[in-house]
Protein backbone atom coordinates (compact mmCIF):
# COMPACT_ATOMS: atom_id res chain seq x y z
CA UNK A 1 0.00 0.00 0.00
CA UNK A 2 0.84 3.44 -0.67
CA UNK A 3 0.03 6.86 0.47
CA UNK A 4 -1.14 9.03 -2.48
CA UNK A 5 -2.32 13.00 -1.86
CA UNK A 6 -4.28 14.68 -4.16
CA UNK A 7 -4.39 18.75 -4.75
CA UNK A 8 -7.84 19.49 -5.84
CA UNK A 9 -8.96 21.92 -7.90
CA UNK A 10 -11.31 23.33 -5.00
CA UNK A 11 -7.81 24.25 -3.07
CA UNK A 12 -8.54 21.34 -0.62
CA UNK A 13 -6.24 18.30 -0.32
CA UNK A 14 -6.99 14.92 0.02
CA UNK A 15 -5.30 11.55 1.04
CA UNK A 16 -5.73 7.91 -0.16
CA UNK A 17 -4.40 4.91 0.64
CA UNK A 18 -4.29 2.36 -2.31
CA UNK A 19 -2.42 -0.06 -4.19
CA UNK A 20 -1.97 2.48 -6.79
CA UNK A 21 -2.77 5.40 -8.54
CA UNK A 22 -2.83 6.19 -12.42
CA UNK A 23 -3.93 8.68 -15.04
CA UNK A 24 -6.21 7.53 -17.72
CA UNK A 25 -6.03 8.87 -21.30
CA UNK A 26 -8.85 10.70 -20.67
CA UNK A 27 -7.37 12.53 -17.38
CA UNK A 28 -9.33 11.23 -14.76
CA UNK A 29 -7.29 10.14 -11.68
CA UNK A 30 -8.03 6.42 -10.66
CA UNK A 31 -7.04 4.67 -7.22
CA UNK A 32 -7.14 1.01 -6.75
CA UNK A 33 -6.16 -1.81 -4.53
CA UNK A 34 -5.10 -5.27 -5.23
CA UNK A 35 -6.10 -7.77 -2.77
CA UNK A 36 -4.01 -11.09 -1.72
CA UNK A 37 -5.91 -12.58 -4.78
CA UNK A 38 -4.00 -10.21 -7.19
CA UNK A 39 -7.99 -8.90 -7.61
CA UNK A 40 -7.81 -5.18 -8.37
CA UNK A 41 -10.99 -2.63 -7.48
CA UNK A 42 -11.19 0.37 -8.14
CA UNK A 43 -12.11 2.95 -4.69
CA UNK A 44 -12.18 6.39 -5.88
CA UNK A 45 -12.28 8.23 -9.47
CA UNK A 46 -11.49 11.69 -9.52
CA UNK A 47 -12.01 14.16 -12.84
CA UNK A 48 -9.98 15.11 -14.77
CA UNK A 49 -10.73 18.86 -13.81
CA UNK A 50 -10.71 18.24 -10.19
CA UNK A 51 -7.52 17.38 -9.71
CA UNK A 52 -4.64 19.77 -9.72
CA UNK A 53 -1.00 17.63 -8.99
CA UNK A 54 -0.73 13.99 -7.39
CA UNK A 55 1.94 13.04 -5.35
CA UNK A 56 2.83 9.40 -3.56
CA UNK A 57 4.41 9.52 -0.30
CA UNK A 58 8.03 7.78 -0.52
CA UNK A 59 11.43 7.81 -0.04
CA UNK A 60 13.21 10.52 -2.47
CA UNK A 61 16.97 9.80 -4.46
CA UNK A 62 18.29 8.18 -1.35
CA UNK A 63 17.45 10.74 1.02
CA UNK A 64 14.17 10.63 3.52
CA UNK A 65 10.42 10.11 2.53
CA UNK A 66 8.46 13.11 1.19
CA UNK A 67 5.81 13.66 -1.36
CA UNK A 68 6.74 12.35 -4.94
CA UNK A 69 5.17 14.32 -7.39
CA UNK A 70 3.54 12.66 -10.13
CA UNK A 71 3.48 13.66 -13.62
CA UNK A 72 0.91 16.67 -14.58
CA UNK A 73 -0.22 14.94 -18.10
CA UNK A 74 -0.44 12.05 -20.14
CA UNK A 75 -1.09 8.16 -18.88
CA UNK A 76 0.86 6.94 -16.21
CA UNK A 77 0.43 4.79 -12.96
CA UNK A 78 2.40 4.59 -9.80
CA UNK A 79 2.45 1.73 -7.51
Amino acid sequence: MAVFMLRLADGEDTFVEATAAGRTAAGEIVLERTDHHGRSERVRTFRADAVTAVYRRGPADGGPYGWLPQPPDGTWWCY
